[in-house]
């Protein structure tokens, strides 16, 4: 029981990072019905510019406060320079294209930090042993930052005015111009949103999980999946649906093999779109995920 919970309890913590990520693509999705491949490459830069800049001589917290604007400006400006000038922006575009974005960060990632994958130091706190379950204390800031950040976006989007004003733009595209809602707005605040949460994923799982130029492409590949859980449109889905694919992975890591890991995010996209396409949270969507 004990090895079960242990299980349980890092897969919680690992799929908390999946989960964030996840929101990143929902933000996007639900505003634009944009699926952004580039979503994991923004916790990968963000780990890595912390990183140098807690090597530059930069205390951690100061790090982190200087590196989130970066990676939404980055985010934002992505946006600017490749989907704003597309006047059809379909879901299949928007695949084809962020994937080549997402190749070309990737390849300026490694040209500036290399191919090592580095950690950050561990935030403050002490490991513990609670009913035989070692819980290290940054797996605590994991989900405690993460479902912070959960309920913050969650919160944006389904209760304030802003939030369901974006909606609107994916939901009603015409009447939202009608009423003054400027669909390029909406989107630029869509990718900071997608910024922020990817960053806060890659900052605070890095010194766990270490940062890469090629942590991303795992980070986006099981966030995406993630999200098709709530197909593409369910903030509180793709959350759950993170931590609960987390938790999956330990689970076979450790009772089957950990060579069986990453195949667990494929078998279960198999699944979704073979039998909820429109994912679990039973909404219909204009198009399948």
């Amino acid at each position: 029981m004990t090895d079960l919970l242990q299980l349980v309890f890092s897969g919680l913590a690992q799929g908390t990072i999946y989960g964030l990520v996840a929101l990143g693509f929902v933000a996007i999705f639900a505003v634009r019905e944009i699926v952004n491949l580039v979503q994991g490459e923004y916790a990968a830069l963000a780990g890595l510019a912390a990183i140098s800049a807690v090597g530059a001589g930069l205390p951690l917290l100061v790090a982190i406060v200087c590196v989130i604007p970066l990676v939404v400006g980055v985010a934002v400006l992505l946006e600017r320079m490749t989907i704003a000038p597309v006047k059809k922006m379909t879901p299949l575009t928007s695949i084809i294209l962020t994937l080549g974005v997402s190749t070309a960060v990737k390849a300026v990632m490694l040209l500036i930090w290399g191919p090592e994958a580095k950690g950050l130091p561990n935030f403050p706190g002490s490991d513990m042993t609670l009913g035989g379950v070692s819980i290290r204390s940054q797996e605590l800031w994991v989900l405690g930052i993460g479902a912070l950040v959960a309920y913050a976006v969650i919160w944006f989007y389904e209760h304030t005015v802003r939030g369901k004003s974006l909606r609107a733009c994916a939901e009603q595209p015409i009447a939202a111009r009608l009423v003054g809602i400027s669909p390029r707005t909406a989107t630029v605040v869509a990718f900071a949103v997608a910024g922020f949460t990817g960053a806060v994923a890659g900052i605070v799982g890095s010194p766990i999980y270490l940062s890469s130029w090629q942590s991303g492409l795992s980070l986006g590949l099981k966030g995406f999946v993630a999200a098709t859980l709530g197909g593409l449109t369910s903030l509180r889905v793709a959350m759950i649906g993170g931590m609960a694919l987390g938790v999956l992975e330990n689970l076979v890591a450790g009772y089957l093999s950990s060579g069986y890991r990453d195949a667990v995010a494929f078998v279960v996209l198999v699944l979704v779109l073979l039998f909820r396409p429109n994912g679990l949270a039973g909404k219909t969507s204009a198009v399948r995920v």
